[in-house]
C-alpha cells in the first residue's frame, strides 16, 4: 500500500481550494484537478509500503504527534512545480505556519533531497500546451488568506483509481505537546 502522513485539511479549505479549482477550470490547459474531499499537505511520503510496516508508523505518529502543541497555519498564494514557463503542478502554498510544519515532517523523518515546501496539491498537468493563458489565470487568482488549526496528524492509505488515485485515512493522532 501507498503511504503518506499529513495535515488534511477541513471543510472551509476545502471549500476554498473547490472555489479556486472551478475558477480555474475556465482557463485554457490539460489539468486533473485534485477533489476537494481528499486536499491535504504532506508531511512525509512512504511510497509502497509492506503493511507490517503500519504499526511501526502508527507508533512514530503518536509519538510526534504526542509531543507537538497544536498552531496554525495560513494557506496563502498559488504557487507552481516546476517552473511558471513549465507549469506541472498547481497549489496553494502555506505561509504562516510553515516552519512549524517543516519541523513536523523533519521529526516524522522526512528525508527527500529538495526543501520542504508545504502546499495544498490543486492540479497536476495531463499533458504540456501553451502555458500563457494558465498563467494569467494563475497570477490573476487572489490568495487564499485562510488561518486554519492544526490539531492532528493523519496517516494516509493512497488506491489506484481510473482518474487517478484516491486517498482513505487509516488513522490520527491528535497534537497533544
Amino acid at each position: 500500500m501507498r503511504l503518506f502522513l499529513a495535515v488534511a485539511a477541513d471543510a472551509e479549505v476545502k471549500a476554498s481550494a473547490a472555489a479556486v479549482v472551478a475558477r480555474l477550470r475556465q482557463a485554457p490547459g490539460d489539468y486533473r484537478w485534485v477533489d476537494p474531499r481528499d486536499m491535504h499537505v504532506t508531511l512525509r511520503f512512504y511510497g509502497e509500503t509492506p503493511e507490517s510496516e503500519l504499526p511501526k508508523i502508527e507508533s512514530l505518529m503518536r509519538e510526534v504527534a504526542a509531543k507537538m502543541a497544536p498552531f496554525e497555519i495560513g494557506y496563502g498564494p498559488l504557487g507552481v512545480f516546476d517552473a511558471w514557463e513549465d507549469i506541472r503542478v498547481v497549489w496553494v502554498g502555506v505561509d504562516a505556519g510553515a516552519e512549524l510544519l517543516s519541523q513536523l515532517a523533519d521529526k516524522l523523518g522526512r528525508s527527500e533531497p529538495r526543501p520542504y515546501n508545504p502546499h495544498l496539491t490543486l492540479g497536476r498537468r495531463r499533458r504540456a500546451i501553451d502555458p500563457t493563458a494558465f498563467q494569467c489565470a494563475l497570477r490573476d487568482e487572489p490568495p487564499m488568506r485562510l488561518q486554519r488549526p492544526v490539531n492532528k496528524l493523519s496517516l494516509y492509505a493512497s488506491k489506484p483509481a481510473s482518474f487517478g488515485h484516491t486517498y482513505e485515512i487509516l488513522s490520527e493522532a491528535e497534537l497533544a505537546g
